[in-house]
């Protein structure tokens, strides 16, 4: 069976001043294109999306990534939900989950509908929806429905409810976390892997024009078949950003998938860094650079040989505590509802990275960014960076 469901409780945090966000909900479901994912399946998930949220009277946006056909069916469940009576909002560009996310946080909708599978091969679709907390399966069967409108749908007509920008205000928020200044006054050389995914132009757009860091972006237009790779970092070699990284003698290089939410690093020497390093290095810049403080979160390496730090010295030199779980998103997602500043970070084995004191979900760009911040400030090669782990002061 291809096709899948879940429903996932999700406590998300404001990065700008740490305030607890409303909780949600995510409901996803997802499957391959005409066998599991059709027209019928999305039409009547659409209406009994629809059907709740008129009963409770919430309001919902549309978006949508940038597989094949997600445009015109976001569009369809615009439509759709607009016929039923739904309040409902559309995002006419793709956008990266994080974006979505800050909406709601922000109040714009009451929940939101993005057309997409993650980072699922091209041959998948599906549906994710937010919402607050829902004591009902949304999207675990369909509704039959006679179709009411066409599809392809027609165009929507211009206004501000088919305008919605979600760009700007999470460029925003980007800009408020990370030291920007900073990185424009370095001459750094970062390239960037946007898998021709939600996030392409966002690195250089947060940084501005005429800073002396260059963001150079490859794999940055728009393909639905995500250049027939997984638009996702862990499942891909990345020979082509490693090779740009090696032979031009730049900073580091990163790939980001295709919904914003993991991340993929490569080193100034075109190695890939290992999830656990990652992490540790990340945790020491937030406690180091601002005294964060909480628990950090990590895969078990895939072999005891890719471990190289002594993590319980590492531990002791640097005061904080690393947990190696093998489910390390439950394990976030237990801390975070625990308690908000309990977790420092935490890393997935596909490199989905969450920073406990800037949000409750991985956010690739975000993550980039601090990388880049980093570099900034101490001047020097990611690699080295890397090997200081050990010598933690």
């Amino acid at each position: 069976m291809r096709e899948r469901f879940s429903v996932q409780p999700s406590s998300l945090i404001t990065p700008n001043n740490m305030s607890q966000r409303p909780h949600l909900h995510r409901h996803q479901w997802e499957g391959v294109y005409t066998q599991d994912f059709t027209l019928d399946g999305f039409r009547g998930r659409g209406y009994r999306l629809g059907e709740m949220l008129v009963e409770r009277k919430w309001s919902c946006l549309v978006a949508h990534d940038t597989r094949f056909m997600a445009g015109q069916f976001a569009r369809y469940a615009y439509q759709c939900l607009e016929a039923q009576g739904v309040q409902v909002s559309f995002c006419p560009t793709p956008a990266p989950f994080p974006a979505v996310e800050l909406a709601l946080e922000q109040k714009r909708a009451d929940t939101a509908l993005i057309v997409s599978a993650g980072n699922r091969p091209f041959w998948y679709n599906g549906m994710i929806v937010l919402t607050p907390p829902l004591d009902l399966l949304l999207l675990q069967d369909e509704t039959p429905v006679a179709a009411a409108l066409p599809f392809p749908p027609t165009p929507l007509a211009n206004s501000d409810r088919t305008q919605i920008d979600l760009r700007s205000p999470y460029l925003e928020t980007l800009r408020g976390v990370v030291e920007v200044e900073l990185i424009r006054r370095m001459p750094l050389t970062i390239f960037v892997d946007a898998m021709n995914g939600t996030t392409s132009g966002y690195i250089p757009a947060a940084m501005g024009e005429g800073g002396q860091t260059k963001a150079i972006e490859i794999n940055r237009e728009t393909d639905p078949l995500f250049s027939r790779q997984p638009p996702q970092p862990s499942e891909s070699g990345f020979s082509r950003l490693r090779k740009l990284v090696r032979e031009s003698d730049s900073h580091f290089g990163v790939a980001l998938a295709a919904d914003g939410r993991a991340i993929g690093v490569a080193d100034n020497t075109g190695d890939m860094v290992r999830p656990l390093d990652l992490t540790l290095l990340l945790a020491q810049y937030l406690s180091r650079q601002y005294r964060q403080r909480g628990l950090i979160v990590a895969p078990w390496p895939a072999e005891a040989a890719e471990q190289t730090i002594d993590l319980r010295a590492w531990e002791e030199r640097a005061g904080l505590k690393v947990e190696l779980v093998d489910d390390p998103a439950a394990r976030v997602a237990e801390l975070l509802n625990q308690d908000r500043n309990s977790l420092l970070v935490g890393t997935t084995a596909a490199g989905e990275v969450t920073l406990g004191r800037y949000g409750a979900s991985p956010d690739a760009t975000l993550v980039a960014l601090l990388l880049i911040e980093m570099v900034a400030r101490f001047g020097g090669r990611l690699r080295t960076l890397i090997d200081e782990l050990k010598d933690v002061p």
